[in-house]
């Protein structure tokens, strides 16, 4: 479909006048050449300079075409051709320049350190003529030392007769090259091309020694005709383009004085517009396999090959048990590894991306909406405060699908969760208490409402606040509890100042605080079960907002759940633990809340087949029990660019075969790794960062995220924000009301029974749950005893606003139902 113009917009106009030529027609830009052939302005027996390489002697050549503008068409060539002279040629020559020498000495050049001849007109030296007269007239009277003395003088006058004789073709100055070189500059003004042409010659000025280079051309005594007159702009130009080799005569150099003009541009060349390597890498392995997409690979990046060009490598992921990513933010380290998680996810592997913000998720997504992985996508997005988001609910107090013997592992890693995400030292006991109670009298309450079939009446983290500050609802739900937890709450709590309730109710404050948490928190059944995900090879997008206390403590319970999911694979054989791996991103803000559990991750879970792969831009920030538990235990250690002390860290793990300084000048999306392979683990070497576009185009599928939605919303049970909210507003009342007519357990310290007749049969306890509790059927599906089963369902869940009022519920809250099974001495 074409949209047609809006006719009342204007379009812009460009007021320049076009360039024309004599007859009004369109010009074309000219470009304009200048040339120059360079060649050895005296006998190439005498050598070039020999320019030290430190400075390096680039840096010149560099600045004198730093300011060639290749937008405009410009440039600057400069294009030496060598072609080696045979060792026979090169002796042929020696002899040739001996010969001369022998014949003519005193018509040789003055060179710097060479004797002075000292011959008279008839072509002998006089004075050495006469000294030997004297020493014969003498005899051998101290003749032996002085005959020693003029030897020794002789030889020496020899070798010294040699090197000025020959110069640089000396024995042992090979290799020996014929040389051509051409330089052309371009550009669209005449006097330009001429100016970069002047600048390039003038860098070469530092070879300049006994000999020198000076353009080729003929000399007409007030001007020479050079490479650019047209005399020889046709030779040249077809020299230049198709590398013919047509060198000057006497044009033979050595290796020596032209190593300069060979090597790459060092480190010591300072100019601003160098293509840098970025310092010296070991090559990547050889035993590295290339990834072309198979499922037992992790894909790690592009490396360089053998014979030049690149091949996209990977490791095995057998080899593969933690990985840590380092480097500067906005350098690839968050599109490596949604290029990893990608790849294991097709793989039909279980994943679990935590990923602040979101972002990872929004660009994963796309590659993700295909219909084999639909029934395992899962998605938590804690980001959006809209109350029409449909979320996944995580209840951790629930005993849904749980047995008895969890309990103190649950309100372990609840108690450790809060106190580790608000800093809570050994001087907060009083605050750990309280909250430990509080916790483990909600778990104890959902065990009893979930044997009774009513799940959907679980507490949740919100209900610690209400069992603190609600003496009413705390009395009612105490004689359900263990005589332990009771005791607490009517002999020692009473006895803690008010002060101390708000420290722990502070906590529920804070997550009260956003919708989103409060809903994915405040629902009594969980559909998010990270050790069902774990089990089943669903692939799990975790993604907090990643600011204040409120994330902090979401992403230690998060991490903790999962140290507690890993470690009770143990009632799974280990041929039959599937793998599943972790990605972390940002891990300093995850580690600073899990006080210490990111270390027993990577200490103990391997042996449960849970990997861990981690994100961060500062190692030294990591706490240190994290730093030295991910370090001892890598698989792959990865770094791009960060600052020298950072990189120095890294290095020392190499053992310095990469300095700090390469480390600091990587480009973005360029890294150094090591990975283990069979052998051990490998040197580091240099990965250039391929990106999610690049590597997975072919599964692009934006035109199923409506779809993928429907997916997770099925996968998860989601229901929208302001239901489960509603729901949460009513919990308090109905789980009150709903306790009070379940049977009350014995005393701990009382027989089962004893309040009963002897004589009569206990039809109370032994009758099935009333199928038509107060607040509607009661699901007698549940079972108290055998296996944990997935918690996550097919049923409705809790009743949402706007259902069937139910009478119970019309009861005024200061109304309490009578439980003839109620011991009314137990409520105080």
């Amino acid at each position: 479909m074409t949209i047609a113009a809006d006719p009342t917009v204007a379009r812009s106009v460009d007021l320049a006048k076009p360039e024309t030529d004599g007859r009004g027609r369109p010009a074309t830009r000219e470009m304009h050449y200048a040339r120059a052939e360079l060649a050895l302005a005296l006998p190439d027996h005498l050598a070039l300079r020999e320019v030290p390489l430190t400075p390096d002697p680039l840096e010149a050549l560099a600045n004198a075409v730093a300011d060639v503008r290749e937008d405009l068409g410009e440039s600057a060539d400069v294009v030496l051709d060598l072609v080696p002279v045979s060792p026979n040629r090169v002796s042929s020559r020696r002899r040739r320049l001996l010969a001369q020498a022998r014949r003519n000495p005193s018509d040789g050049p003055a060179i710097p350190g060479m004797p002075q001849q000292r011959t008279n007109r008839f072509g002998f030296d006089l004075g050495a003529v006469m000294s030997e007269i004297a020493t014969e007239m003498k005899g051998n009277q101290g003749g032996g030392a002085r005959q020693r003395q003029h030897h020794q003088q002789r030889t020496t006058y020899r070798i010294t007769d040699m090197k000025a004789a020959m110069g640089k073709l000396v024995p042992g100055a090979e290799p020996v090259f014929s040389m051509q070189l051409l330089v052309r500059t371009c550009a669209r003004d005449e006097y330009r091309a001429r100016m970069l042409l002047d600048q390039v010659l003038a860098a070469l000025e530092p070879w300049s020694g006994d000999n020198h280079l000076r353009p080729v051309g003929l000399h007409l005594g007030v001007t020479r005709v050079r490479a650019d007159h047209w005399i020889y702009r046709g030779r040249f130009d077809r020299r230049f383009e198709t590398g013919l080799f047509v060198p000057r005569r006497h044009s033979w150099v050595t290796a020596q004085e032209i190593a300069g003009l060979l090597k790459p541009p060092t480190k010591h060349n300072m100019a601003p517009n160098i293509a840098r390597s970025g310092g010296v890498v070991p090559p990547p392995p050889a035993a590295l396999p290339t990834w072309t997409g198979q499922r037992g690979l992790l894909p790690l990046g592009w490396v360089a090959k053998s014979g030049g060009g690149e091949r996209l490598a990977g490791v095995p992921l057998k080899y593969l048990l933690f990985a840590l990513f380092l480097g500067k933010s906005g350098f690839g380290k968050t599109e490596m590894s949604l290029v990893q998680a990608i790849a294991i996810a097709h793989g039909g592997f279980g994943v679990l991306f935590l990923d602040p913000h979101g972002d990872g998720w929004t660009r994963a997504r796309p590659y993700l909406a295909h219909k084999e992985l639909a029934d395992r996508i899962w998605e938590i997005d804690l980001t959006s405060p809209e109350l029409d988001k449909m979320v996944g609910s995580w209840n951790p107090l629930s005993m849904e699908r749980r047995r008895e013997s969890e309990i103190p592992d649950i309100v372990q890693y609840i108690v450790t969760g809060f106190a580790a995400a608000l800093n809570w030292s050994d001087s907060a006991g009083r605050a750990k208490t309280i909250l430990t109670r509080a916790v483990e009298s909600l778990v104890y309450l959902s065990w009893h409402v979930c044997r009774a079939g009513r799940p959907d009446l679980a507490p949740t983290v919100f209900q610690i606040r209400t069992i603190l500050t609600d003496a009413v609802w705390r009395t009612n739900v105490l004689p359900y509890l263990p005589k332990d937890i009771r005791d607490f709450w009517e002999n020692v709590f009473p006895g803690y100042s008010k002060e101390a309730i708000p420290v722990v109710t502070n906590i529920i404050e804070r997550l009260s605080s956003s919708n989103a948490i409060k809903a994915f928190l405040g629902s009594s059944r969980s559909t998010y079960d990270i050790r069902h995900a774990m089990d089943t090879g669903k692939i799990v997008f975790v993604c907090p907002a990643g600011t204040g206390d409120v994330d902090r403590i979401i992403s230690s319970l998060l991490i903790y759940d999962l140290f507690r999911a890993g470690l009770s694979r143990r009632d799974t054989p280990p041929d039959q633990r599937r793998d599943f791996y972790t990605f972390i991103d940002e891990l300093t803000s995850v580690d600073g809340a899990s006080k210490g559990t990111l270390a027993q991750i990577t200490e103990q879970l391997r042996k449960y087949n849970v990997k861990l792969l981690a994100m961060t831009q500062m190692a030294q920030r990591l706490s240190a029990t994290t730093r030295q538990g991910l370090l001892q235990n890598l698989s792959i250690l990865s770094t791009t660019a960060s600052d020298v002390d950072e990189a120095t860290l890294v290095t020392r793990r190499w053992g310095k075969k990469v300095a700090p300084d390469t480390i600091v000048q990587l480009n973005r999306y360029s890294y150094v790794m090591s990975v283990t392979l069979e052998g051990g683990t490998t040197d580091p070497f240099r990965v250039r960062g391929a990106s999610v576009e690049d590597l997975y185009g072919d599964y692009y599928r934006p035109q199923n995220e409506e779809r993928l939605a429907r997916a997770i919303d099925e996968n998860l049970q989601r229901r929208s924000v302001r239901d489960i909210l509603t729901d949460l507003r009513r919990l308090d009342s109905r789980l009150r009301r709903f306790i009070v007519t379940l049977p009350v357990p014995p005393d701990d310290d009382e027989p089962a029974g004893a309040d009963l007749p002897p004589d009569e049969p206990d039809f109370e306890e032994a009758a099935p749950p009333d199928p038509e509790g107060p607040d509607g059927p009661v699901d007698v599906t549940a079972s108290d005893s055998g296996a944990a089963r997935p918690r996550v369902h097919d049923s409705e869940g809790t009743v949402i606003s706007g259902a069937e009022p139910n009478p119970a519920e019309e009861a005024p809250d200061n109304v309490h139902p009578i439980n003839p099974h109620q011991n009314q001495s137990r409520l105080g």
